[in-house]
């Protein structure tokens, strides 16, 4: 039985597993997964022949129902937001592969994000979203779903859209469809290794209050000589969506 606490949706159509799977190169790759529930993603990948596979679910009845001991032995009973991928792996590079618990997936891709700006040890990911959260992250100047997580996600991947999956085809059927985007890490991040919470701040301050015209947003955060030095002024009447993203990576080095 599915929990809502947990986020949980299972992935039904096997098909639709397999396919997501075909955008990974798993044999002989470190996997993570996170929330296995139901193995739809899991068996498959297993069948790949990962160099490692490791999976994460922080609900222990799921867990109870495996009776695979090879499967059992390789999913840890935890909580995603709380694990530290680099122990798990040996410090060696890995991929995710998920269909994410929604409540929690852009703390994950946060987490994530962080971890890639730190050690550079994410390969890949393709990973399930809400459509809503996923349109988000592949976003584009000007859109008013251009935010904060578009911003600091792209920082360190190329991110696009792979595949739409319907509502349909998954239990409990969720409210919205879904959508799996596949994230190729950069070959050098857009930010220095230094200034990942400087980017995070920057993008809450723009973003929190979107509506609002830039121009008392950058004297809060620039003197008149960095805003003139820089040729900011004429970003004064634009909001935070008009603002291109590296224009945001490029503050993370002026303030």
């Amino acid at each position: 039985m599915a929990k809502k606490k947990f986020g949980q949706n299972f992935l039904i159509d096997k098909n639709i597993a397999r396919k997501i799977l075909s955008f990974e190169k798993i044999e002989k790759q470190n996997i993570l997964e996170i929330g296995p529930g139901n193995l739809a993603l899991t068996k498959e990948i297993i069948i790949q022949q990962p160099k490692k596979y490791l999976g994460i679910e922080i609900d222990k009845n799921l867990i109870e129902k495996i009776n695979n001991e090879e499967l059992l032995s390789n999913i840890i009973h935890e909580d995603a937001l709380k694990v530290d991928e680099l122990e798990l792996f040996n410090k060696d590079n890995f991929t995710v592969i998920s269909n994410l618990p929604f409540n929690i997936s852009s703390q994950l891709l946060i987490k994530w994000c962080f971890l890639q700006n730190n050690f550079n040890c994410i390969n890949s990911m393709t990973l399930m979203f809400q459509k809503e959260l996923g349109e988000r992250l592949i976003s584009k100047i000007n859109s008013k779903k251009f935010g904060k997580i578009t911003i600091i996600s792209n920082a360190f991947f190329n991110i696009k859209k792979v595949l739409l999956v319907s509502k349909n085809n998954f239990f409990p059927r969720p409210k919205v469809d879904a959508i799996v985007l596949k994230f190729d890490k950069l070959k050098k991040n857009k930010i220095k290794k230094e200034k990942f919470n400087k980017l995070q701040k920057i993008t809450s301050f723009f973003f929190n209050e979107r509506r609002k015209k830039n121009k008392k947003k950058f004297l809060k955060f620039l003197s008149k000589e960095q805003i003139i030095q820089h040729n900011l002024e004429k970003y004064f009447d634009l909001r935070a969506e008009n603002l291109d993203q590296d224009l945001y990576y490029k503050l993370t080095d002026i303030i």
